[in-house]
């Protein structure tokens, strides 16, 4: 990065716009180039949202290319020219890979246990409980479960909490009737970082951009909420 007096930014999601950002707030000289597919950055959200991030990337010189794609399998750095699905020439010292990748479940597909339990996006079926369903004892968190909700490492802190809890009740030894936690899902808060201080953030009734959405979440990135969640005493040193 620090010897690259260009980049290539491969993808508009939440990873490739807060790349983007960081690059041209750090190394405002470098030519940064972020080419998606789709026709709005930050598709998985509102389209207010990804407009502010578009106009921020665009006050800070960066040259986005909406609606073209660049074929991953052919990709190379040999010549540092790369073409877009539009047949534009793109030059670049480096690039990074910023696109939706499937989840990592298709080892579940050769289990005897659970293969039957993915649905047609690979994510595996879970109660209320987050338990695997037509399991009693098996229970999934993170992006792999199919609970209506956006994959956020936030909820799957918020999964794990529930789940903990759960195992906990199936290993007391009990003649009792077991009475499970149920996980609700929430009303989705998403921020996206644009650079060191500005963030953009869909709340549930309204979309906020600039500084005040930039304290949240770029002072010290939840950070010292999640020291907090494992116990660890922010004093002591970095996660």
């Amino acid at each position: 990065m620090r010897t690259s007096s260009s980049v290539l930014i491969i993808g508009g999601g939440p990873a490739g716009v807060e790349l983007a950002s960081d690059i041209a707030s750090v190394y405002p000289e470098k030519k940064v180039t972020l080419v998606h597919s789709g026709s709005r950055l930050l598709g998985f959200i509102g389209r207010k949202a990804g407009n502010k991030a578009l106009e921020w990337l665009r006050s800070k010189n960066v040259d986005v290319l909406l609606e073209q794609s660049i074929d991953l399998d052919t990709i190379s750095e040999a010549d540092g020219i790369y073409m877009t699905s539009a047949g534009e020439a793109i030059a670049a010292d480096c690039y990074y890979v910023c696109v939706n990748r499937p989840l990592g479940s298709s080892w579940l597909k050769k289990s005897m246990v659970l293969k039957d339990s993915l649905d047609i996006y690979g994510q595996l079926k879970v109660d209320g409980h987050l338990r695997v369903k037509g399991r009693n004892n098996i229970f999934a968190i993170g992006d792999i479960v199919d609970v209506p909700e956006r994959k956020q490492g936030m909820l799957a802190q918020r999964h794990a909490m529930v789940v903990a809890k759960n195992l906990k009740q199936l290993m007391k030894v009990s003649n009792k009737e077991i009475k499970l936690s149920k996980y609700r899902p929430s009303i989705s808060i998403t921020m996206v970082s644009l650079g060191k201080k500005d963030a953009v953030a869909e709340l549930p009734f309204t979309t906020m951009s600039g500084f005040l959405p930039g304290l949240i979440k770029t002072r010290e990135l939840f950070l010292r909420r999640t020291r907090k969640l494992l116990g660890v005493d922010h004093h002591s040193g970095f996660l």
